[in-house]
């Protein structure tokens, strides 16, 4: 081969790459207003910005700042998960990268306090920062003009030697979250603890009214506190290999028997992750649920098995929206 063919294919190459490169990152950077520059969904369960948010990848949890300028979200990578971030800057949505304080250890389930001067998340990060991993706690970062400080750990009593998961706030402070203690009622149950004079008090197990002896996990709870959405494994077969449950608030301890919140959100796939947008109109969860079919009308080649598994509906997890408008009907 000449050095002049051999110069041609390079360029070639690296215009290729360019022009990839590029388009991904137009279509990034083309994204407008609120939701990422997304059409907004109703009454049925939509992918989230796919292709930008949910990829062929795994992404979970979804997490708008209050005033809806910035979102974070889970990526499951070669170390587990780490939090991406994206934010508008000059009115347009910035490419998603790694959050400045993510990418070492396994972190998830990003959660804004209600002012949005901290993201509270869960991660396996030792209490110093450095060396091995260890159980899961619930962390967080505070708002330091336009970025984030250093992650500090909430501490006791709720982080204990056991794993704690999925923090969710009422408007005033109290956590709840979900973990497998010695004293529970059965697995992984649903716990909160009332923030008072600048702590946190003792958990406490939100009891057998949503409590089974089975699992109750990644619990979101409404910013009054009247009402709570969980995935759980012990109040019913539902529709697949888990899912989304609500129970409203009855009084201070006690709640409405979890419902399930009906195939507008359940599949014969797994549902979890659920959170509700700061102004309470779009309801976010995670599911797996894939467009695998039984089989193919035609003969599938190479090319085309690759292309399914490369896109979004691939089985893995993504991020999905939908209306919160029905919530308040399942009430009933």
């Amino acid at each position: 081969m000449t050095n002049s063919n051999y110069y041609l294919i390079v360029l070639f190459l690296i215009s290729i790459y360019s022009c990839t490169n590029n388009e991904n990152n137009n279509k990034l950077k083309n994204l407008h207003g609120d939701f990422i520059g997304q059409s907004l969904p109703k009454d049925s369960a939509e992918v989230f910005a796919p292709g930008v948010i949910s990829t062929a990848y795994n992404e979970r949890d979804a997490a708008f700042s209050p005033g809806g300028n910035e979102f974070f979200y889970s990526l499951k990578g070669t170390i587990g998960f780490s939090l991406i971030q994206t934010k508008i800057k000059d009115g347009v949505w910035q490419s998603p990268e790694v959050a400045s304080f993510s990418g070492k250890y396994s972190d998830i389930e990003p959660c804004f306090s209600r002012d949005g001067t901290k993201l509270f998340f869960v991660s396996n990060r030792p209490l110093t920062g450095e060396g091995e991993p260890k159980d899961y706690d619930i962390w967080f970062v505070e708002k330091i003009n336009d970025g984030w400080g250093k992650p500090k750990n909430i501490g006791l009593p709720i982080n204990t030697e056991a794993n704690e998961f999925y923090p969710s706030f009422t408007e005033d402070g109290t956590i709840y979250f979900c973990a497998n203690y010695e004293n529970g009622i059965g697995g992984e149950d649903l716990y909160y603890s009332v923030f008072k004079d600048g702590k946190y008090l003792s958990p406490i197990n939100l009891g057998d009214s949503v409590n089974s002896v089975r699992d109750e996990f990644n619990s979101f709870v409404s910013s009054d506190g009247n009402f709570i959405i969980f995935t759980s494994m012990g109040w019913g077969t539902g529709f697949g290999g888990g899912d989304l449950w609500i129970s409203f608030r009855k009084d201070v301890n006690s709640w409405t028997k979890p419902k399930n919140m009906g195939k507008q959100i359940n599949s014969p796939y797994f549902e979890y992750c659920p959170s509700i947008t700061p102004d309470g109109k779009y309801f976010f969860f995670t599911s797996n649920r894939s467009g695998e079919q039984s089989y193919s009308e035609t003969l599938l080649t190479y090319d085309k098995i690759i292309e399914g598994l490369n896109s979004t509906l691939n089985g893995s997890q993504n991020i999905y929206w939908i209306s919160a408008d029905f919530i308040n009907g399942l009430n009933k």
